[in-house]
């Protein structure tokens, strides 16, 4: 998420970049391939997480499980990566170990109802997806002895309906929360994503307080996830401030932090001290996010050399295929550089 704005949704939770990997390209080149246009990551742990339903579940029904959470995962996150296209976006998929997400960034400011349509399109394809192929095995979708005929309809029913609807639940960080979100923004701009995000967690810390006195603890480790995730999000910009006003400021090895922190040095025109900041965040961690930081940094010092190197890393060290052409495509910066042997006439042309 760069400070350009950079949007995930998806049905499950964002993960964070893997550091120590000095050629992740080559790695993610291995599990990158492409979804109706769009770069699709398969990280890792997305298997380690399908092999631990097949594990949790008995024979047959955990290989059916986990299939159909693989399959209507990637589902959801085309829905919205499809929506943000139709919205002018460049959007690609990653999936991990309980998480994906369908990262989009707008070329334009998005409208509300822009906002509103890709939070919703990922759960109901997902959900329209999971009907249409129950109906086409003759299962009744609505027919509780219908779907429990066998491990495939049980299976579909959960990983499509189920989980789909659970997404449209009106609490961030799950889509419905995005979507309330969106339009709480439009009539609040600047507050709506604040109100519904502090909203979300009161009403998330009550529902687990109502688990825990009834005894209904089945999804109170879900609850407990969902707190964890808002509490982060509440607490990033006081922990950004007061990171900033730390005299002894350095990068902590959290990629997305980490660039935040540097493209607020270089939004707050201290240039020097957001290249230096990026310099070090890279050497602890080489993630793409650092190094496209470090190129801007170097552009704002006039430093066009030192800038073409840093976007070379940049590109190299993508994790994600074809974030770096994301990140391009959306700074004018680099305009300058047009027509320079050294850079590469491909960045440009995806423009």
């Amino acid at each position: 998420m760069t400070h350009r704005k950079s949007r995930r949704t998806g049905l499950y939770l964002s993960p964070q970049y893997s550091c120590g990997m000095r050629s992740p390209t080559r790695h993610a080149l291995r599990n990158v391939f492409n979804v109706f246009g769009f770069p699709t990551t398969v990280k890792p742990g997305f298997g380690v997480f399908l092999a631990f339903l097949i594990f949790l579940y008995p024979f047959p029904l955990g290989l059916w499980m986990a299939g159909a959470v693989g399959i209507f995962t990637l589902i959801h996150e085309l829905g919205h990566a499809l929506a943000a296209r139709m919205s002018g976006c460049t959007a690609y998929i990653s999936l991990d170990f309980m998480v994906a997400y369908a990262s989009y960034e707008p070329r334009s400011p998005l409208t509300w109802g822009q906002k509103a349509r890709i939070a919703l399109a990922g759960p109901s394809l997902q959900i329209v997806s999971a009907v249409v192929v129950l109906l086409l095995n003759s299962t009744n979708p609505f027919s509780r002895a219908d779907v429990a005929i066998s491990d495939a309809t049980i299976s579909i029913w959960w990983a499509g309906i189920a989980l789909g609807a659970l997404n449209l639940v009106p609490l961030l960080p799950l889509d419905g929360g995005a979507f309330v979100a969106s339009i709480v923004e439009h009539f609040m701009p600047g507050r709506g994503n604040d109100i519904v995000l502090k909203s979300s967690t009161a009403l998330t810390a009550l529902l687990f307080g109502f688990c825990i006195v009834s005894g209904k603890t089945e999804i109170a480790p879900l609850l407990v996830f969902m707190l964890f995730m808002q509490y982060q999000a509440i607490a990033a910009p006081q922990r950004q401030k007061k990171y900033l006003t730390n005299p002894a400021l350095a990068p902590e090895g959290d990629p997305t932090f980490d660039a935040m922190i540097s493209a607020s040095l270089l939004a707050a025109g201290d240039a020097v001290k957001g290249l230096w900041f990026a310099t070090e965040a890279y050497r602890l961690c080489p993630a793409d996010t650092n190094a496209f930081i470090a190129a801007r940094c170097a552009m704002k010092l006039g430093d066009h050399t030192l800038a073409i190197q840093w976007l070379h890393i940049a590109e190299e060290s993508q994790f994600d295929s074809g974030r770096f052409q994301i990140l391009f495509n959306h700074a004018s910066d680099f305009d300058q550089l047009r027509g320079r042997t050294d850079m590469s006439d491909e960045w440009f042309a995806n423009r």
